[in-house]
């Protein structure tokens, strides 16, 4: 189980952009050697995309409702309306 967990966190500094220029040279040199971390670096580069796709909406979310009760606040509105008149 730990060889998997270090394979794991490899794949992820490769893709966060974590190591040295040798450290990824190296790590893409498995990675073409090797079909299977070839298949999991690309099921890992899929969750991340998923993961900050799902963030970006989840703060999309958190800002159109803020957005809203700052709208409902008559003053507030008001405000705001006017700088862009």
């Amino acid at each position: 189980m730990r060889k998997q967990l270090c394979e794991i966190r490899d794949i992820e500094q490769y893709l966060e952009q974590q190591q040295d220029t040798a450290g990824q040279r190296v790590f893409e040199a498995r990675e073409l050697t090797s079909p299977e971390l070839a298949e999991k670096v690309s099921y890992q580069r899929k969750i991340v995309q998923l993961v900050r796709w799902l963030a970006r909406r989840n703060r999309r979310r958190q800002l159109d409702n803020l957005y809203r009760q700052l709208m409902t606040d008559e003053t507030y509105r008001q405000k705001i309306t006017s700088i862009f008149q």
